[in-house]
């Protein structure tokens, strides 16, 4: 009963029950999603201060993924799956803020975490290569000096 369906098929598994469909919208309204997801960002101590911007997209991509494992996973409430979605953006964060690992090209839930962390500018540390000797020729200066130059004539003319 609490399944959509969809020309009279039943399609579980393969979109959110009518009771998950609605939790989301509460979960959305009330803002709870960004609320979870600043209290993770606190448990695992991400010092990096987001702007509400930058935290309701990342809650938005949360919402998102949770959407599509809602659609296959039977078992798991739209609140659970969020929660763990919202932990895996923390995580993001978190490894986005305090490491200088490159991130996967062909992952698009990676590639879609670097789109807002670049929109967002969230700082990034790095690393600077071992240093290596190198050996380099440099050429003498050589100071041609004008027979005519005069340390007096150029300070007057510049008005000492």
């Amino acid at each position: 009963m609490l399944e959509r369906h969809v020309s009279g098929a039943d399609n579980r598994g393969s979109v959110m029950t009518w009771l998950n469909s609605g939790i989301r919208a509460l979960l959305l309204a009330q803002g709870s999603a960004v609320r979870w997801l600043r209290e993770e960002l606190n448990s695992l101590k991400v010092r990096i201060r987001l702007t509400d911007g930058c935290l309701e997209e990342l809650a938005r991509e949360a919402d998102q993924a949770a959407c599509r494992a809602a659609a296959t996973d039977n078992d798991a409430s739209y609140m659970e799956l969020l929660r763990r979605q919202l932990v895996v953006q923390a995580n993001w964060v978190r490894r986005w803020t305090t490491t200088d690992e490159k991130v996967a090209a062909d992952d698009p839930l990676a590639q879609a975490f670097v789109r807002i962390a670049r929109k967002y500018a969230l700082p990034r540390p790095w690393k600077l290569s071992e240093p290596i000797a190198v050996e380099v020729t440099r050429l003498r200066p050589s100071w041609a000096w004008t027979a005519d130059f005069r340390p007096q004539a150029a300070a007057q003319a510049v008005g000492h």
